[in-house]
């Protein structure tokens, strides 16, 4: 999160765009801390590519990606 307006255009595979605010509203000045755990997520349904597009939102100037992060589950097995 920024203490500025600060935006990005997400879209995962062929799915339609969303548009994530990172402004932090209650943040005034430069320097002090904040708390984000997560801006948003995607959750995918089998194993295969997938493509993410990151674009400036009209309007906009620039745009920011922070971190992405792909987490791969194997199915468990449990024997009883």
């Amino acid at each position: 999160m920024q203490p500025y307006p600060l935006r990005s255009n997400i879209t995962v595979d062929e799915m339609s765009s969303v548009i994530i605010d990172f402004q932090d509203y209650t943040a005034s000045t430069w320097g002090q801390e904040m708390d984000v755990n997560m801006v948003a997520q995607y959750s995918a349904v089998g194993d295969q590519v997938h493509t993410i597009r990151v674009s400036v939102p009209e309007s906009d100037i620039s745009t920011l990606v922070d971190q992405i992060m792909y987490v791969h589950r194997k199915p468990t097995h449990v024997q009883i």
